[in-house]
């Protein structure tokens, strides 16, 4: 028979069980408010040897003339509305554009060379120090007359230079990453252009390309081949993560599927997949095989992924002996990454439509 005392026994057992139960939400609680966030192994940080800004944007004020960000000045604004079509018959050695890039060139040879040479082949020594090494090197007198402005993304300046005539402009991002603010300002002030997007998670990057920006979106990867590779992406939770996705091959992307004789702005940052563009800006490279110039771009390499700094060192190398592109506004937008920009001042057109 179930007598009054059983009953006072399980009473005490269910309250003793509930009283458990409590210190134990109690100190998942204070867990969860005082644990520190573990960073994933994959992330660059401190460990990378670099302490320096989080972000490009943190810096602004000491690296550069804020009034050179997101604003643009009449007279620029003059040209962007100007309804001076583009005409590259008349371009010519002599023409002030001309002069502008040959001397713009010469003075970047004559900055940034002594002090790449400088690391003597060191490329982890370069990575850590090439920002504060050359910033002087942005403001020489050679580049006075480069219209170069800032337009920032969320965490970042993305650089260019708005055209000085009108055509349809070609802009492509490789690797949206959820961020299209810098392609929305740059759709406000030249909306006669063309956006390509290519990024492998759909989630949210095809309604920005798609709608937004009234581009188009390819959702994929691009690689050295078509496969399934592991790469580090930023699904719809907003934090990067190492996943399996398709990549197709960067030749056969530009040249089967784009078809583009000439690239206005890239934005590249594709999560270390940068490394597969070694060969292709170079001279004799894969661009030149298809007949494809891209005017400038922003790339941001990524050797806190893979231990590559090597790969800096040779594409920056590369690229000072060819006297194609001149590179500058370098910054290490967070540890373990590094960013810059890239100005074509070799092909006729390129120099034409964003220098004159």
């Amino acid at each position: 028979m179930y007598s009054q005392t059983d009953k006072m026994k399980d009473r005490k057992k269910s309250f003793a069980k509930l009283l458990i139960f409590i210190a134990f939400l109690i100190v998942v609680l204070i867990y969860l408010q005082t644990r520190k966030p573990v960073e994933p192994t994959y992330y660059p940080h401190e460990r990378y040897g670099y302490n320096g800004p989080k972000s490009d944007l943190d810096d602004l004020e000491i690296k550069f003339d804020t009034e050179r960000v997101d604003e643009i000045s009449n007279e620029i604004q003059k040209l962007i509305n100007s309804t001076e079509q583009c005409d590259f018959s008349d371009f010519n050695s002599e023409s002030e554009g001309s002069r502008i890039a040959k001397s713009a060139m010469d003075g970047f040879q004559k900055c940034v060379r002594p002090i790449f040479d400088s690391f003597n082949g060191d490329s982890r020594e370069l990575f850590d120090n090439w920002v504060n090494s050359t910033r002087k090197c942005d403001f020489i007198d050679e580049y006075s007359n480069l219209d170069i402005l800032g337009i920032t993304n969320r965490d970042e300046i993305k650089w260019l230079i708005y055209p000085k005539c009108q055509e349809e402009n070609i802009h492509v991002t490789l690797g949206v990453g959820h961020d299209i603010r810098a392609e929305m300002k740059l759709k406000k002030h030249q909306p006669n252009t063309k956006f390509y997007g290519v990024d492998p998670m759909i989630d949210i990057n095809y309604e920005l390309i798609t709608y937004d920006l009234n581009g188009s979106f390819f959702a994929f990867a691009l690689a050295n081949e078509t496969k399934i590779q592991y790469f580090p992406v930023l699904p719809k939770l907003e934090t990067y993560s190492k996943q399996a996705v398709a990549t197709l091959d960067v030749g056969y992307f530009f040249e089967k599927l784009l078809k583009l004789r000439r690239i206005d702005t890239l934005f590249l940052d594709i999560e270390s997949g940068e490394e597969y563009f070694f060969d292709y800006f170079s001279k004799g490279g894969k661009f030149d095989e298809i007949g494809m110039s891209i005017c400038q771009f922003n790339i941001e390499f990524h050797p806190g992924y893979t231990k590559n700094y090597d790969f800096v060192y040779k594409f920056l190398e590369q690229t000072i002996k060819d006297k194609r592109y001149i590179f500058l506004r370098p910054a290490h937008h967070v540890p373990g990454f590094f960013k810059m920009y890239f100005l074509n001042l070799e092909n006729k057109e390129c120099v034409k439509k964003f220098i004159g």
